[in-house]
Parts: C-alpha cells; sequence; structure tokens
C-alpha cells in the first residue's frame, strides 16, 4: 500500500491548501444603518435584532457574541475571538456610547449572546442583501472615527493591537475615565 493511501502525503508530492482570501467589507451609509435600526426597533420580537444592534452599536465580530457580559453598566465586555483562537483569553471592553444608549431599550443582551449566528446572517442578508454582518464593525469603528475618538482609542475597543510607536504601544494605558469620555464623543 502506498503513503498516499493512509492520507500522508509522501514527499514527492505537492499539498496544495486553500487560498484565504479576507473579506473586504465598508460601512454601512447612514439611510442604511437607520434602516436596520428602525427594523431592529420594529421588530424586536425576531430572533437576530438584538444581537445585531450590538455588532452594530459595540463593533463585535459575530464569533464575539456569545462571551458578552455588561459591566457596571457603562461597559460591554467581550472575549476577543482572535485570541480565543490560540491559547490566551484576551478580555476587552467597549464603553456604552451615546448611540448605544438609545437602543438599550430594544437590546436583550441574553438573546444576543444565545442567538444562532447563522440566524445573524440571514437576517442581515435579508434586510441588506449587499452587506453581511463584519460591515457592521466596519460602521461601528467608522463612526467612532467620524466624530473624532482618538485612533488608538478605537483601536482598542475594537480589539486590535495599536500600532506605531514605542510610546504608543508600550507605555500608553488609557483609563477607563478617558475612554467613557471618548465614548460620550459617539454622537451622529
Amino acid at each position: 500500500m502506498a503513503v498516499e493511501d493512509y492520507g500522508i502525503a509522501s514527499p514527492m508530492k505537492k499539498v496544495v491548501l486553500p487560498h484565504y482570501e479576507s473579506k473586504k467589507g465598508e460601512a454601512l451609509t447612514r439611510d442604511e444603518e437607520q434602516r436596520l435600526v428602525n427594523y431592529c426597533k420594529t421588530h424586536k420580537d425576531v430572533e437576530g435584532t438584538d444581537a445585531l444592534l450590538v455588532l452594530l452599536y459595540f463593533g463585535l465580530r459575530k464569533s464575539e457574541l456569545k462571551s458578552i457580559e455588561i459591566i457596571d453598566n457603562k461597559w460591554l465586555q467581550c472575549e476577543t475571538s482572535k485570541e480565543r483562537l490560540g491559547q490566551n483569553v484576551v478580555l476587552r471592553k467597549i464603553p456604552f456610547t451615546p448611540m448605544a444608549k438609545k437602543v438599550l431599550p430594544y437590546i436583550d443582551f441574553e438573546k444576543a449572546r444565545a442567538v444562532n449566528l447563522n440566524t445573524v446572517s440571514t437576517r442581515m442578508k435579508r434586510l441588506l442583501p449587499d452587506h453581511h454582518p463584519h460591515e457592521l464593525r466596519h460602521t461601528f469603528v467608522s463612526r467612532c472615527k467620524e466624530c473624532g475618538v482618538a485612533s488608538e482609542v478605537v483601536s482598542i475597543w475594537a480589539g486590535h493591537s495599536l500600532s506605531g510607536t514605542i510610546t504608543s504601544t508600550v507605555y500608553t494605558h488609557y483609563s477607563d475615565e478617558f475612554q467613557l469620555h471618548e465614548a460620550e464623543k459617539v454622537v451622529y
């Protein structure tokens, strides 16, 4: 029996792995965002609407929904999903912005945590066929920056590593008070 018959590639056989392509995306327009929010507000009983609002106003990845927790009624905390793929679990906190506070009556965080992720994608495709749920994250980041939130703070909220100088990556630690102050800028 040949080595290949055991599912082992021989040294002479080239193994081709599928090419990974990252999904490109863009922020929703203000009109698209308003259409999504209005739908979620008027269809609160429809599965997935809570999760869509959380993704939109806190900039989470879909896979992070199952780890959300409210801290001190000021922060939404989650496990950063990119870290969960490895060994380290990194918690990150995103403050409640004025825009998030406006929709809090329409969000059941328990429902958002328990939602089937396929339902979130399906709901999004039905509402905005040219978009996918990850673009809600693009929208959150874009709106924060449009409102003047410091780029490094937006990176922290999005769970991205800080880029730039050693001063910003090693020596800068933003206080909760500063982040909450920055969050108050997110009004549009």
